[in-house]
């Protein structure tokens, strides 16, 4: 898939959820018949990519709804909406389309603990956004001191920081969810949680692979 068109399926859902949030299972069905088409026009080659981040992504935003973190206006069946597994799917595939489908990767088995104990820390941690945000500094900075980010996903990553977060502020401003703390409706954290999930999901992906 050419990255512009990666870029605009991104917004087209963004766009879904700011318009439907009040309507749970039009939306679910309207992000899956988008994801079915995004799909398909990439010959399937991502569908075990796109169902892994819909389970990882979907059992992680439950999680951390029930821990308090944030709420969804509209979740009648789950902690969070039917349709959010979804989106994760087609987030993490998009934005990995759209900004690093090229870059070398390595897939270590690691990631999905990784998903795991950083939606859990985030759980636990979501009472004092200061300290969160220096929590995910100072996780981000491990990492690639570690040698599990690489330099070159920096640039990444910070795309995806900038386009995950915009996409949120917007459903905060439209009422679809909001954080548990935020000084300023959109968590001052919330940019470096984009980055890291974006590179951690995206190396459990291909793990499978």
């Amino acid at each position: 898939m050419k990255p512009y068109l990666a870029i605009v399926f991104f917004i087209i859902g963004t766009i879904l959820m700011v318009g439907l949030w009040q309507h749970e299972l039009l939306l679910l069905v309207l992000m899956a018949a988008s994801s079915a088409l995004l799909l398909g026009l990439d010959k399937w080659r991502r569908a075990k990519q796109f169902l892994l981040a819909v389970l990882i992504g979907g059992a992680c935003e439950n999680i951390a709804v029930a821990m308090g973190a944030w709420h969804y206006a509209n979740a009648n069946y789950l902690f969070a909406p039917l349709w959010l597994p979804v989106g994760w799917g087609m987030a993490v595939v998009l934005l990995d389309e759209a900004f690093g489908a090229r870059l070398p990767l390595k897939a270590p088995k690691a990631s999905v603990a990784l998903a795991f104990i950083g939606t859990i820390g985030a759980g636990l941690m979501f009472p004092s956004e200061l300290a969160l945000l220096a929590a995910f500094i100072a996780a981000t900075a491990g990492l690639f001191l570690l040698g599990y980010y690489r330099s070159e996903d920096a640039m990444p990553g910070l795309m995806a920081a900038v386009f995950g977060t915009a996409m949120e502020t917007a459903c905060i401003i439209a009422g679809s969810w909001h954080y548990s703390a935020a000084m300023f409706g959109t968590p001052l954290w919330l940019p470096l949680c984009w980055f890291n999930a974006f590179l951690i999901m995206r190396r459990a992906m291909h793990a499978a692979d």
